[in-house]
């Protein structure tokens, strides 16, 4: 019995092992297949999520593109009609009707209600000035203010407006004639320190003068030898300080086609003149001048008329300087050195030559610092021809043209010329040693030069300096240096 009782435990065991095994590998399938499953659920969340993404970025970029394309094109529109208002302004009228926009431009006005607007702002309507054949078709209207506590020129400009006829049917069919305006903007003279600046520089203004602005009484065209295209104007005002009257202003251009009215330059001038429109250059077109010579020493602003960087005004008045020398040539750059300290025939002089060196090769700009050395060299050689009365003034007009052996013998002439030139040089400022000290570096071996250069010093000095300075001047042959000592003498 025992033995059976084995023998079925032993049977029963190994079926419940396999039972066992079997249910362990059917949990494991499950499992499996349970990850099989999330694995393939994670895959399509992804792909889900990238397809979204792609359709969200899509989306994103053309609403950019879309957004970048109208921003240009609304920027073309504008630029467009930006430039119908400044080459074409009728054009572009619909625009202001469009956007309900009152403009003088829209709405034009007869002459009576213009002036009668002006005086309602208490201002005074000026005296019409023609811009065509005649004013029925455009004019310069200048506005007044009147001035308190005035006594002449009480009247000055404060504002300029250019006026055309409007040609739309809706108002050439009236009776009366209407205008639209064209261009408007406010005047202010120029500050008082700017006025006299030339008359400090020469010593002739002790003051420097207010930033207080000064007023513009007149305006004006210039009639003859004006340039074209367009039509120029000029304003004025005058300063009086004892017997010297300063007149100053500033230049305008008006652009026929364009119908804008331009300031182009302030001008001053201490002799009282206007400027004027000459041939300087010597290209064919003439140059405005204006002329600010103090006393004996002259000076020149000269202007040419060169291409503009702006489409409202397509030129421009563009100075003539001597700085920089436009050859690279070191004798040319040494005859501009000695031409801005004041040596203008020395300096013209030496030009001719190196303009003979070149044979017709000096480029436009250099052949106009030549001609403006030029023009300056006329007018101190007229200087230095005149016979003066006074011995002072006769050295003085000398000295300026480079004459200085001339200068020499009317120093020498008698004990009384030597006296008054003492006081003419111990009064200078430095505009005749900037002449002696300019000829002196480039030639520091003249005899005549080392005089007036031993002289000036020893006027402002006293003579034992001005022999301390001339012993430094080893190049300097003995007769030269006794010449020199026995003119000491006489100071």
């Amino acid at each position: 019995m025992p033995s059976s009782k084995s023998d079925k435990k032993n049977q029963i065991q190994p079926n419940t092992k396999v039972r066992k095994l079997r249910k362990k590998i059917h949990i494991s399938k499950k499992n499996l297949n349970t990850q099989v499953a999330s694995s393939k659920g994670v895959r399509y969340y992804s792909s889900r999520r990238t397809i979204v993404k792609k359709r969200t970025s899509l989306a994103t970029s053309m609403l950019a593109v879309t957004i970048l394309l109208a921003t240009t094109g609304f920027i073309i529109i504008i630029s467009w009609i930006s430039i119908l208002f400044i080459t074409n302004p009728q054009k572009v009228n619909w625009l202001n009707s469009f956007l309900k926009i009152a403009s003088n431009q829209q709405r034009p006005y007869t002459l009576k209600q213009i002036q009668a607007e002006i005086k309602k702002q208490k201002r005074i309507p000026g005296k019409l000035l023609p811009l065509e054949s005649d004013t029925s078709k455009s004019f310069l209207l200048p506005v007044l203010r009147q001035r308190r506590n005035c006594h002449s020129d009480c009247q000055n400009i404060v504002e300029l407006r250019v006026y055309h006829l409007a040609t739309d049917f809706e108002w050439r069919s009236r009776s009366e004639k209407y205008y639209h305006l064209n261009t408007k903007f406010s005047v202010t003279g120029p500050e008082e320190y700017e006025v006299i600046a030339p008359l400090v520089e020469a010593n002739r203004e002790e003051n420097t003068g207010s930033s207080i602005p000064l007023p513009i009484t007149e305006i004006g065209r210039f009639e003859k030898h004006a340039p074209k295209p367009g039509i120029w104007y000029y304003l004025r005002g005058n300063r009086s300080s004892g017997t010297n009257l300063t007149a100053y202003g500033y230049i305008l251009h008006y652009n026929p086609q364009r119908r804008n009215l331009v300031n182009m330059i302030f001008w001053t001038s201490p002799t009282g003149d206007l400027p004027q429109w000459q041939q300087v250059t010597g290209g064919g077109e003439r140059e405005l001048v204006v002329r600010q010579t103090v006393g004996l020493e002259p000076r020149l602003r000269v202007y040419q008329i060169k291409p503009g960087e702006f489409v409202t005004n397509p030129i421009k008045l563009s100075e003539i300087t001597l700085k920089p020398p436009a050859l690279k040539d070191s004798a040319y750059k040494n005859a501009l050195l000695i031409a801005r300290n004041g040596l203008w025939t020395p300096a013209h002089k030496w030009l001719k030559f190196i303009e003979k060196q070149h044979k017709g090769k000096i480029s436009p700009k250099a052949k106009a610092q030549i001609d403006y050395i030029r023009q300056h060299s006329q007018l101190t050689k007229k200087l230095a021809d005149t016979s003066w009365a006074s011995p002072s003034q006769q050295v003085l007009a000398y000295l300026i043209d480079g004459r200085w052996g001339e200068a020499l013998k009317v120093f020498e002439a008698s004990s009384q010329n030597a006296t008054e030139i003492r006081n003419l040089l111990k009064a200078d400022k430095g505009r005749l040693k900037s002449r002696i000290d300019a000829a002196l570096e480039i030639n520091p071996n003249r005899p005549e030069v080392q005089a007036w250069k031993a002289l000036i010093i020893a006027s402002q000095q006293g003579t034992s300096q001005a022999n301390l300075w001339l012993k430094t001047q080893s190049e300097t042959l003995k007769d030269s240096q006794s010449y020199i000592q026995k003119l000491l003498t006489q100071i």
